[in-house]
């Protein structure tokens, strides 16, 4: 970080040893079975029909919410029986510990006009102004099938849906929950074979948890994130995750803004594999996010949000892998959000498929091909990272039109803020971010088209804004091709 912006105060937690790829899949595996087991105890179980007496008529269909949540509160295992009509839903359901909904055939609707997210754990803890620390801490969930469903047809934005109830939205009070699920301060959770549809906001935030399992989910029509997963995580599956997002199909927030977490931590031990985005007309953002960096709480103490010992292969319909440090952009002459550059390594990306038709945002740095702030990659790294591993890549480049694209890019980003006349009134990333890579691996890539001279760059930036705070560089210590 440039001078004035060093990470200060007591580290809770930081960046932990490099383990390997085999060690990661010892570790999700042992985790896989953890869930398995603790589900197979279950046994006492309930159809949510016995409840239909506390089903409330309404103009736009029967409201469930208090026969859902006393089924819930009574029975290990809820069945929802498969029908056209949905279950609607007008307020939080809340699952506890030692719980398992079946919802094959069903779909579990908000009704229209619900402003609060549709489910949530018991033990849920806000981690914003300090550590959450465990307590209460929920155990063994499962969401098994159903179709699980908001009722807008366009992101409202953050504090605006998804909201964790009906409290003011202030910090200290969930303020960064804008999801249709939350689950967190949870071990061994799972959610198998179900399908977000048009969720307003994240269609899954979780944090403070370990244990995590997503398979078969798919996303119809989301206009957020499918899988925002925020800080203090580890041994998170996410096997066959597809469909339609307006933002990240994944995103690995270990830090984030405010407004979209309540978790902040490290995350180890991530297994992210068969994931396909299909877009539609172009609409959409081919993204996947992975976001270390520290954060500081109210008391001044700094906690790590490092990124480690995780793998992404077999995915499809992706653009960008983007690790940079991003905090909220600012006006010249104001201070940059506080923030500190992110750790991680033993980070794997195998047999991913890549189009690299151009910058995933088009900015005017980069169409313009600007010489300092235009590189951009498939891969951007902006955090300390031990090492980064590809293998079996299959890109095809387009640097007849894009000279100043890479496989990857390591270091900080800078794109100017325009006002409604065009002039630059401030800073969308963070170029006084410095950050290095100390090992690239590449084997077995396979590069199409029009290919760049050189594959990884490092960018380096010297007071690019003109404000005596924009200068940062990005260094790898060794590149290997294999």
């Amino acid at each position: 970080m440039a001078a004035g912006f060093a990470a200060s105060g007591a580290i809770l937690a930081g960046c932990v040893s490099m383990r390997g790829y085999e060690a990661i899949e010892r570790e999700i595996a042992s985790s896989d079975r953890a869930i398995a087991a603790a589900q197979a105890a279950l046994s006492d179980r309930c159809e949510l029909s016995a409840y239909a007496e506390l089903a409330e008529k309404s103009g736009d269909g029967e409201i469930w919410t208090r026969a859902f949540q006393k089924a819930l509160d009574e029975h290990e295992i809820v069945v929802v029986p498969a029908r056209e009509e949905p279950y609607f839903i007008d307020a939080p359901l809340v699952i506890g510990s030692n719980r398992r909904i079946e919802a094959y055939g069903a779909t579990i609707a908000l009704k229209e006009g619900t402003d609060t997210l549709l489910l949530r754990n018991a033990g849920a803890a806000d981690g914003t102004l300090a550590p959450a620390g465990g307590a209460g801490r929920d155990r063994n969930i499962a969401i098994a099938g159903g179709t699980w469903k908001d009722w807008r047809t366009a992101r409202a934005g953050y504090g605006k849906s998804g909201r964790f109830d009906d409290r003011p939205r202030e910090k200290g009070a969930f303020y960064g929950v804008s999801t249709l699920f939350y689950l967190g301060n949870a071990d061994l959770v799972s959610v198998r074979d179900a399908c977000f549809a048009s969720c307003s906001g994240f269609a899954v935030q979780c944090g403070d948890g370990d244990g995590y399992l997503f398979e078969n989910v798919s996303f119809d029509g989301c206009f957020a994130d499918g899988l925002h997963l925020n800080g203090n995580l580890s041994r998170v599956h996410a096997k066959c995750i597809s469909g339609k997002v307006g933002d990240d199909l994944v995103a690995l927030n270990a830090y984030d803004w405010l407004d979209s977490s309540v978790n902040f931590g490290p995350q180890e031990y991530i297994l992210c594999e068969d994931l396909e985005l299909k877009l539609e007309n172009g609409e959409g953002y081919p993204a996947i996010r992975l976001l270390p960096c520290k954060f500081r709480y109210a008391d001044g103490s700094v906690v790590d949000c490092s990124i480690t010992s995780a793998i992404f292969r077999r995915v499809r319909g992706i653009m960008a892998f983007k690790m940079y440090l991003q905090t909220a952009p600012y006006l010249f002459g104001s201070d940059p959000e506080w923030s500190g550059v992110g750790t991680g390594g033993d980070l794997h990306f195998e047999d991913i498929e890549i189009d690299l038709a151009g910058p995933i945002d088009k900015l005017g740095e980069y169409v313009s091909h600007d010489p300092d702030r235009g590189h951009f990659g498939a891969f951007e790294f902006g955090a300390d990272l031990a090492d980064v591993n590809f293998k079996n890549i299959d890109i095809v480049f387009h640097a007849d039109e894009w000279p100043l694209s890479h496989l990857a890019t390591v270091g900080p980003k800078s794109a100017l803020w325009r006002d409604a006349e065009g002039k630059a009134i401030g800073e969308i990333f963070d170029p006084y971010a410095s950050c290095s890579v100390g090992k690239v691996t590449i084997e077995g890539l396979r590069a199409r088209g029009t290919v760049p001279a050189e594959l990884v760059h490092a960018v380096e930036f010297d007071d690019i804004d003109g404000d005596g705070k924009s200068s940062g560089r990005g260094s790898i210590g060794m590149v290997s091709v294999k």
